[in-house]
C-alpha cells in the first residue's frame, strides 16, 4: 500500500518511496530514454535498487520522494488506455546533500509523461518545501548541457545558470558539459509568492 501524500500539487502527489515502487524504478532507470540524460546512472538490478533506496531513506541529508498521479487530478491518458492512473508512480524527485542551508535537487520521470509539465510541478513542490519547511538558503541543480528539458525544469523553479563545467561527463563515449543552476530563498519568494 503506497504511503500517504507528503506534498500535494494540482496534478501530482509526492510521497515516500515504498518497496512496491522499486521494480518500476529499476525498469525506468535501466530504460535508455531515462538513463541517458541523467547526470549519473548505471544499469541496476533489484538488489542494487533496494540498497540505493534503503541507504537514501535512512540518511538525514536526503529527502527522496515518489512522483505520483494525484487522486482527483486530470488523467494523463483517457480511461480506455494503459496510461498512468490516479496514484501511479511516474518518477522520483529528491533533495540531497542537505547541509549548511543548502541542498541539491535531482529527478527523473518515466518517458510516458515527458513534456507534460509533471516534473516542473513536482520539482517546484520540493523546492518550496526546501525553502518553507526546511528553511534552506539555497537550492542547486545540474543538468547535462544536452538535456534541454531538465534545464527548463530548473529554470521554471526560479533557478539561474551559475556556471558550466566543460566536458564533465562521459555519455556513451562523448564528453558533455555539465550546467549548474541555483536559486536563493529570497529569489524564490520574490518569484513564487
Amino acid at each position: 500500500m503506497p504511503g500517504a501524500a507528503f506534498l500535494r500539487g494540482e496534478r501530482v502527489t509526492l510521497r515516500t518511496v515504498e518497496e512496491e515502487d522499486l521494480g518500476f524504478i529499476r525498469d525506468n532507470i535501466d530504460d535508455p530514454r531515462v538513463r541517458r540524460p541523467l547526470t549519473s546512472a548505471s544499469p541496476t538490478n533489484a538488489e542494487t535498487t533496494r540498497e540505493h533506496f534503503e541507504e537514501h531513506i535512512s540518511e538525514d541529508d536526503t529527502v527522496e520522494l515518489a512522483v505520483c498521479v494525484d487522486d482527483g487530478a486530470r488523467r494523463f491518458e483517457d480511461a480506455e488506455s494503459d496510461g498512468p492512473r490516479d496514484g501511479d508512480i511516474l518518477g522520483t524527485v529528491s533533495l540531497f546533500d542537505i547541509e549548511d542551508g543548502h541542498a541539491e535537487i535531482a529527478y527523473w520521470l518515466t518517458p510516458d509523461v515527458h513534456g507534460d509539465g509533471v516534473m516542473t510541478e513536482a520539482a517546484r513542490l520540493l523546492v518550496r518545501y526546501a525553502f518553507e519547511e526546511l528553511r534552506l538558503h539555497r537550492v542547486r541543480g545540474r543538468a547535462l548541457a544536452t538535456n534541454e528539458p531538465s534545464k527548463r525544469v530548473l529554470q521554471k523553479c526560479g533557478m539561474r545558470e551559475e556556471g558550466v563545467m566543460r566536458e564533465a561527463e562521459n555519455v556513451n563515449g562523448e564528453y558533455v558539459d555539465m550546467v549548474y543552476f541555483g536559486v536563493l530563498r529570497d529569489e524564490w519568494e520574490a518569484a513564487f509568492e
